[in-house]
């Protein structure tokens, strides 16, 4: 008897981007302007491509391989068309790298992505081959850099099946490990002799949001158990595939540790009652509190964890998530020391297998920190937010900056001669400043409001960014 295949749904750059990834992590040329400037380029590029160019082109094909049939989707920055019928794949990054970095070989991710792309394409259209071009902006300097390759329809396909092969074992782990969760969350009863007051229709209400996929908004009394009651009618939705997983966001240390908390009790009771939970989970604590450097810095010259840390993650990964269902900071700690692994970025790539992950509100609402990972593909994600009054004042502090032109004018001050490179960057900014208070002086109620932003002060900002970090790595 035949059994069906496995059915597996990925993003082309969730695929590629895990088991194709090798070298070392390097946080520099990533800075959180550049991170912000690259939609915008995306647009300002497609914009000036031309006619032919259609951009932001979704694909979604199904491969079998390897008795995995896998529903892979994605979205490429461009097609273009050319008059003779021929078709390209384009890829638009945006960097903060040299220019002198960015050659054919700058990051082989950049290739199979588009590659991919270029594998649905020919299958769509019939071609027996296609261009792709990976265009590179260079933020600080606005250089764009391409390269072009042909390949056939044949190579293409190939390529996309060994990647899904080297997919293969953890498409029978994620299977295997969610029939076991789902049978535990099946069976998985209240843990408490009976509900409070308010208790049960709290539950309810949750589950039955979930179930809806709607939203919902709780004000209930101190003393109600409302950590508890969210949690278990979250954990009985996600056994019933309501859901990918589940995100419990708080504000504080000490709300954490309840969530922490109600899932330990949930795992003592299930297991008193003969059915022992499983649940991958985990709890995220910042990088400045996990990294074991003195002095934070992410580069493989720094840090001997960084310096070849994506040749190791994989077979380390597999075997820590084989050995244990709760990641706790210790044990986290305790592998990567082991490991010789970075413990944050650990942390960080554990969440793509674990069910529910206790966070700061930061990883979700946070422009600079939040988990990109999950929340720029998109998913069928569980939110719950604990002491969501705590919102208004943290979504101030995310969303709002300011920059002093004092602080600029000290710091140039302090540098003194001999940094013409960064002397040169602070005096546009300067200058700028100083014309913005100009108009301001002169503005009604020396108050002024600009609509459009401020794009030339925003790419004097960047310059200073790149030429701050060129500075810094020297001294």
């Amino acid at each position: 008897m035949e059994t069906e295949p496995l059915q597996i749904r990925l993003a082309v750059r969730e695929l590629v981007e895990f088991v194709l990834r090798r070298g070392s992590i390097d946080s520099r040329f990533s800075g959180f302007d550049r991170a912000n400037e690259g939609s915008r380029i995306h647009r300002k590029l497609q914009k000036a491509a031309g006619d032919s160019y259609k951009a932001e082109v979704p694909f979604k094909a199904e491969r079998t391989v390897d008795d995995v049939c896998y529903t892979l989707e994605g979205r490429a920055d461009g097609v273009i068309t050319e008059p003779d019928g021929h078709f390209t794949i384009d890829e638009i990054k945006t960097t903060g790298a040299p220019a002198e970095l960015l050659t054919a070989d700058f990051n082989p991710l950049h290739w199979a992505q588009a590659k991919c792309y270029g594998a649905f394409l020919c299958q769509r259209e019939s071609l027996p081959g296609v261009d792709i071009q990976i265009t590179y902006y260079q933020v600080d300097t606005d250089e764009i850099i391409r390269h072009r390759r042909t390949f056939s329809a044949e190579a293409l396909e190939d390529f996309l099946t060994d990647t899904l092969r080297l997919y293969t074992p953890w498409a029978h782990m994620e299977a295997a490990w969610r029939a076991t969760r789902n049978a535990s969350l099946k069976a998985l009863c209240f843990p408490f002799p009976a509900y409070r007051p308010g208790q049960y229709e709290m539950a309810g209400a949750v589950y039955r949001t979930i179930a809806g996929g709607g939203r919902l908004f709780c004000a209930a009394p101190t003393g109600i158990g409302k950590t508890v009651s969210t949690l278990f009618p979250a954990l009985k939705a996600l056994g019933e595939e309501k859901g990918e997983r589940i995100f419990y966001l708080t504000a504080k240390t000490i709300t954490r540790q309840a969530a922490e908390d109600a899932l330990a009790r949930l795992r003592v009771h299930s297991t008193s009652c003969g059915t022992p939970l499983r649940l991958k989970t985990i709890t995220l604590t910042a990088k400045d509190k996990i990294c074991p450097l003195e002095e934070r810095v992410c580069t493989p010259e720094a840090c001997p964890r960084a310096d070849g840390y994506y040749d190791r993650i994989n077979a380390a990964l597999y075997s820590f998530l084989s050995q244990t269902d709760e990641f706790t900071r210790a044990d986290i700690e305790a592998f990567a020391l082991q490991k010789q692994l970075c413990p944050f970025e650990l942390a960080l790539d554990l969440t793509n297998w674990c069910d529910c992950i206790v966070c700061d509100y930061n990883y979700l609402f946070d422009p600079v920190v939040s988990l990109k990972r999950f929340f720029t593909e998109g998913g069928d994600f569980i939110f719950l937010i604990d002491e969501a009054h705590n919102l208004v004042d943290r979504a101030r502090d995310m969303y709002s900056a300011q920059l002093l032109k004092s602080a600029v004018y000290g710091v140039k001050k302090a540098l003194g001669k001999g940094h013409r490179k960064l002397t040169a960057a602070l005096n546009k900014v300067n200058s700028e400043m100083i014309e913005l208070r100009r108009r301001c002086e002169e503005a009604d109620e020396h108050r002024l409001v600009i609509p459009e932003g401020l794009p030339e002060l925003n790419k004097l900002l960047s310059r200073l960014s790149a030429a701050c970090e060129d500075w810094l790595e020297e001294h």
